[in-house]
């Protein structure tokens, strides 16, 4: 199969085959997840509605958490698609689409076009890269130029082509507008650290480095100064103080973990494939140390990739701030790590101990087994203490969905007895696209019964839907409740507020949970009548919505 696809369009239809219905189809399917869908898809359409491209505005307020590129590719896709969810997720979709391809590229001018391949598969099927391309925040546009700016640096570092300043300097600009300063820093402390490993440091005293700091500087620097300027440097201060060097140093929002945290997500992240670690790690240990067949080209390869994750792990374990979508970039070289492994083993230019690729497939079986189970359990099937009454009934459904691990890896034993190491490569592939792919496509819809904000938003524009309206939340808020109602959501701090909003000669719409409207529905009297009720699994609570009409 692999030999069939000797030219870029072979292996480029195949992954755009396998990963475009994973990231596309019902992208628009859940209604937004809160907080940072909620956010970001507001921003954008508030923008729009200003025709304000350069202020990033939420509920009407100045949002200072991130750059703008999103919301350009949001407002775009608004105006081609409309404001709804799958406009708001387009942008992320197409990122990890195009990222998916980048990695086969890189895989390819490193270790061959089978290696890039499986790669590309790799990565797309990989659990929390499949989850990110259905979610609307600044991470997959953040990797996706982090990792084309690294492969411009490889193709210029392995083809002596001095035009990769200029490249990856536009590319890091654009990491930059994504997400932060963050998009410059650590892909040039990947070539940094790559470059004195190598002992070729030198490569940086080039002029060419000036244009290099130009193009950079011409993507990125327009709109920062833009936004300094409209907003009289707000902006700047508190993205840069609070949102980067505050987050780096104190846990923000209770974001906090252990040194180990990032460890444990990509083991998380890469599944199905982290059950391939350990092979890949043995593969990577022998290359470096010469033990392997290995040319001098694939040894700098594997350093350059080491380099890459090293520097990316490092310094995120070190912030105090932790997030599972900060090591997204590490996504791509783990996966041409474990692709390689996996090509060199089918080749049978590495052979492990027998009992690496079984304990891997044993690994493989689990994974589906855990899923099986842990959704049972989420779903209520079973009375467990531990949940504390948080049931999601019709997760329990989905369970079926771990019998697909199971099966590819009852199926790749099989064949790994019979000596069919192509075939164990296909098996583990086909049950790491089918079982991810259905996750990605129906799991968030089945959640989506259990979200109360768009309907109760609904409710509330069924209801009444004049501009005039005043909406309003007391002991109770989630973002996407202002992207849903399309207007500002006012936020109350006592029983005072809340009693002297419905009192308001103006429609009056107040979200609150069930318990405080029972506990102010007496002293609200005629003021307050009870419009709808909805289960919310973010409060695990009944969450209301009151009128004055």
């Amino acid at each position: 199969m692999f030999q069939r696809l000797n030219h870029r369009a072979g292996p480029y239809a195949l992954l755009l085959l396998l990963a475009g219905p994973m990231f596309l189809v019902n992208l628009g399917g859940p209604s937004l997840w809160d907080i940072d869908e909620g956010n970001n898809a507001e921003a954008a359409r508030e923008m729009l509605e200003r025709d304000n491209w350069v202020v990033p505005t939420f509920n009407y307020q100045l949002r200072v958490d991130k750059p703008a590129l999103l919301y350009w590719l949001q407002i775009a896709a608004y105006q081609w698609f409309g404001v709804n969810e799958f406009s708001a997720r387009l942008p992320s979709a197409l990122a990890a689409l195009v990222t998916v391809l980048l990695t086969y590229e890189l895989g390819r001018l490193m270790f061959g076009r089978s290696t890039g391949l499986l790669a590309g598969v790799v990565l797309a099927s990989a659990v929390q890269f499949c989850a990110a391309a259905h979610f609307a925040n600044p991470d997959p546009l953040f990797n996706a130029f982090t990792v084309l700016a690294l492969l411009v640096f490889w193709i210029g570092f392995a083809l002596g082509w001095r035009g990769w300043f200029v490249g990856a300097g536009a590319a890091s600009g654009l990491a930059v507008l994504a997400k932060g300063p963050a998009g410059l820093l650590l892909p040039f402390a990947v070539v940094v650290l790559f470059l004195l490993w190598s002992r070729r440091l030198g490569l940086l005293a080039d002029r060419r480095l000036v244009l290099g700091v130009l193009a950079f500087f011409l993507v990125a620097a327009p709109w920062y100064a833009c936004v300094g300027a409209e907003t009289k440097a707000e902006f700047l201060e508190e993205f840069i103080l609070t949102h980067n060097i505050g987050r780096y140093l104190s846990p923000m929002q209770n974001h906090r973990g252990p040194v180990f945290y990032y460890l444990v997500v990509l083991m998380v992240g890469l599944a199905p494939w982290s059950v391939f670690l350990p092979l890949a790690g043995g593969d990577i240990f022998k290359t470096l140390r010469g033990q392997e067949t290995s040319s001098a080209d694939a040894r700098s390869a594997v350093r350059f990739l080491g380099c890459w994750i090293a520097a990316y792990l490092v310094f995120f374990s070190l912030s105090r701030t932790k997030l599972p979508g900060y090591i997204l970039p590490v996504f791509a070289p783990a996966a041409i790590l474990i692709a390689r492994a996996l090509d060199r083993w089918r080749q049978g230019a590495i052979n492990p101990p027998a009992w690496v690729m079984k304990l891997s497939l044993v690994g493989l079986g689990l994974i589906g087994v855990g899923v099986a189970v842990g959704l049972l359990l989420a779903g209520g099937a079973f009375a467990v203490p531990f949940l504390r009454g948080r049931r999601l009934p019709g997760l329990e459904a989905w369970a079926a969905v771990g019998v697909v691990p199971m099966l590819g890896a009852a199926a790749a034993g099989w064949l790994l007895r019979r000596g069919h190491r192509a075939a164990v490569v296909a098996s583990c592939a086909a049950a790491a696209v089918l079982f991810v792919g259905a996750a990605g496509i129906h799991g968030g819809i089945t959640l989506d019964a259990h979200k109360a904000p768009k309907p109760l938003a609904q409710v509330i524009l069924d209801h009444q839907p004049e501009p005039e309206v005043r909406i309003a939340v007391f002991q109770y808020f989630q973002p996407s409740l202002v992207f849903y109602c399309q207007r500002e959501v006012k936020r109350l701090e006592n029983d005072r507020e809340a009693l002297d909003f419905l009192r308001s000669p103006l429609p009056a719409y107040l979200v609150l949970p069930a318990a405080t409207w029972d506990r102010l529905a007496q002293r609200a009297g005629d003021a307050g009548r009870l419009l709808a009720r909805r289960r919310d699994f973010y409060r695990n609570c009944d969450v209301v919505v009151v009128t004055n009409r």
